[in-house]
């Protein structure tokens, strides 16, 4: 399915690599077994591209020349249905890479790329990567381990649907996003909106605002957008509760 129903492609701005750009880019799942020298040259051509909010990398269906990783703000990677029904698969922020198990020739983007926020994502192009991996077996291994995770956080996802409450799948929601914000501080702002994240965890708006309110007991202050953990190690342990 081609899914032209949903968003038309969005025209981006590239620019070079910043230092503190490879610095988020080095963090990605995907690079890390690799040495210095070999990040080096994977990252030497790759340009930065800047999407507004709302605009799209690339569409369900497109052909998948390359794969990315988000350096700034939030993405989501939506699938649209014949009948026009839209899911939200996943968000995806800082330091995260995205589409790189869509290396092989012929591959198409399952979902859209859609920016939730501005977004500034570095670009892999496929084709110079699977020449790198032909050269550098390392380069392979490391996309069957990174592969192999997002299964895992996959299948992860799936077990929480079904059998986590939903006050615990708002507070796995809540530590990513902590963690995403790329700093220790507790305060950070919803990187999307309310009704992204409950489409994601699968309620509806209502029932996430609710959960954010018993939360409260357990240090989460939820106020006009922004979110303020209190205490963010009682908060794992009460996720990690439900993973014993």
């Amino acid at each position: 399915m081609s899914g032209r129903c949903g968003p038309a492609r969005t025209p981006r701005a590239a620019a070079s690599l910043e230092a503190a750009d490879r610095r988020t880019i080095r963090r990605a799942s995907i690079f890390g077994a690799l040495d210095d020298a070999t990040f080096d040259l994977l990252v030497e051509p790759v340009r930065v591209e800047t999407v507004a909010e709302g605009g799209t990398l690339f569409l369900q269906g497109d052909p998948a020349e390359a794969f990315y990783v988000a350096v700034d703000g939030w993405l989501q990677m939506v699938r649209d249905t014949s009948d026009g029904a839209r899911t939200v698969i996943k968000l995806i922020g800082p330091g995260e890479s995205f589409a790189e198990a869509l290396i092989m020739p012929g591959a198409r983007y399952p979902v859209a790329a859609e920016a939730a926020t501005p977004v500034r994502a570095a670009r892999f192009e496929a084709a110079r990567f699977r020449a790198l991996v032909e050269q550098t077996p390392g380069l392979g291994l490391s996309i069957v381990a990174a592969t192999f995770r997002q299964m895992q956080r996959l299948v992860d996802q799936i077990e929480h649907l079904k059998s986590w409450s939903v006050d615990r799948r708002v507070a796995d929601m809540l530590l990513q996003m902590h963690a995403g914000a790329g700093h220790p501080a507790t305060a950070f702002p919803l990187p999307v909106e309310q009704s992204v994240i409950a489409a994601r965890l699968a309620v509806t708006p209502s029932t996430l605002s609710r959960s954010l309110r018993k939360l409260s007991a357990l240090g989460v202050d939820a106020r006009r957008g922004r979110i303020t953990l209190h205490d963010p190690d009682r908060l794992r342990a009460y996720v990690a509760e439900a993973a014993d």
